[in-house]
């Protein structure tokens, strides 16, 4: 209950609305509950070999942090970003653990494609509404829309990154479902989302989406379902993005001629140069823009702190090689135990169409979606791929588990059928 909750609350953005919730901290009480719950509950035990190789990866990008902002020049943002992460860690962890059986899975996977048909459907309707009212093409394709919100959804380009790690799960849950409820509630998060990703204005998500979608294709063009719903993207791209999207695609293909294009390049070579003159541990989580005020800023760009624009020249500029060897790490460990939780089941056909398998298949899509999104905005310390990995932790250890009384059992709900027996 206790990450239901979280979820409630940290995609509604709660505490950021309403100034009485800001106040008591709404979100760290849900979770250190999440953490009081996980003290009492029954251990569930499952495969840990490949779970203590990712734990000790967000360990050391833990340490990497830590041992960064001891020597920020910014030692108020340094820490206050330390803050933030611990607690990602800190969820990644309750996930991870407390979101560990089939049935869990499942409601949490439920909620979580709720919420952000909600914010989809806002995003819509707040470019429909710009629309009737005469605003210009070029400006909402430029600055586009947000989900009505504040926090990570209420840019346009963080709303797609996040609209990009849910699409391909909403997608191929699809695949896992024979009833017709939730399947319908699927299909509606699949084409919310895939509409808030066109006209959100966010290039990035529109990329993302389309390099997942040939990527699903990749990974099993037999699968023709799979083919056919994400596939199908591409040509919804080419005749439904918004004009002017269009023409900004286009005009990113010749960045020397695009200011937006222009400007994130310059950002990238200033994080690339802080990189360089401090490879070791970067100049301070949260950091960055305060030291491309100072001296990294090109000549002829706009001296404010601005952020990177990128996850990966986040890390390298903020924490150097200390805190991006442990990001590859958990990137790579990460698609390593879908693999395993794929395999722990590929040996009998009806598990191949169950929810676990399709899952585990869903999330190697979202984590795709985010790095190639993430390419080009600074989401590094925003929740999306923390809870991905959680996930990853949880459908690895419900499929590999083997309660051991009654009671556990009972604990962990009712079991989950394959999508053949629904």
């Amino acid at each position: 209950m206790a990450m239901l909750l979280y979820l409630f609350v940290e995609y509604m953005r709660l505490s950021a609305q309403y100034a009485p919730l800001r106040v008591i901290q709404v979100g760290k009480l849900v979770v250190i509950l999440g953490v009081l719950g996980w003290i009492i509950a029954p251990r569930i035990r499952g495969d840990r070999q490949l779970v203590r190789q990712t734990d000790l990866g967000m360990a050391a990008l833990l340490l990497a942090g830590l041992l960064s902002a001891c020597f920020a020049s910014n030692q108020m943002n340094a820490w206050t970003t330390v803050a933030d992460f611990l607690r990602w860690i800190l969820v990644y962890f309750l996930i991870g653990r407390i979101v560990a059986s089939p049935w869990r899975l499942r409601i949490f996977m439920f909620l979580l494609l709720l919420l952000n048909l909600k914010m989809a459907q806002a995003a819509i309707r707040g470019f429909s509404r710009a629309k009737a009212f005469g605003m210009d093409d070029a400006l909402l394709a430029k600055f586009g829309v947000g989900a009505g919100s504040v926090g990570f959804f209420s840019n346009a380009g963080d709303f797609g990154v996040g609209m990009s790690v849910v699409w391909p799960l909403a997608g191929i849950l699809i695949l896992a479902e024979k009833k017709l409820i939730p399947r319908g509630l699927l299909l509606a998060s699949f084409v919310g989302i895939s509409g808030a990703i066109l006209v959100c204005g966010s290039r990035g998500a529109v990329v993302a989406a389309v390099v997942t979608a040939i990527v699903a294709w990749a990974r099993d063009p037999k699968r023709i379902g799979m083919a056919l719903l994400f596939l199908a993207f591409i040509p919804v791209v080419i005749y439904l993005l918004p004009e002017a999207s269009k023409a900004r695609m286009r005009s990113g293909m010749n960045y020397e001629q695009d200011s937006t294009a222009t400007h994130r390049m310059a950002l990238w070579r200033s994080g690339l140069r802080m990189f360089r003159d401090n490879p070791i541990l970067g100049v301070g989580p949260g950091n960055y823009p305060s030291h491309y005020s100072a001296k990294y800023s090109e000549p002829g760009q706009d001296p404010s702190g601005w952020v990177p624009h990128s996850i990966y020249v986040e890390t390298l500029s903020e924490m150097g090689l200390a805190g991006t060897v442990p990001f590859v790490f958990l990137v790579f460990t990460f698609f390593r135990l879908n693999s395993r939780t794929r395999k722990h089941l590929e040996g009998d056909a009806e598990k191949r169409k169950s929810f676990e398998y399709i899952l585990a298949l869903g999330l190697d899509l979202a984590v795709v979606g985010y790095l190639v999104s993430g390419a080009f905005l600074t989401v590094f310390y925003y929740p999306h791929l923390w809870i991905m990995l959680g996930l990853s932790v949880g459908l690895h250890t419900a499929v590999t588990s083997r309660p051991k009384s009654p009671a556990l059992a009972a604990n962990l709900g009712p079991p989950v059928a394959s999508a053949a027996q629904i």
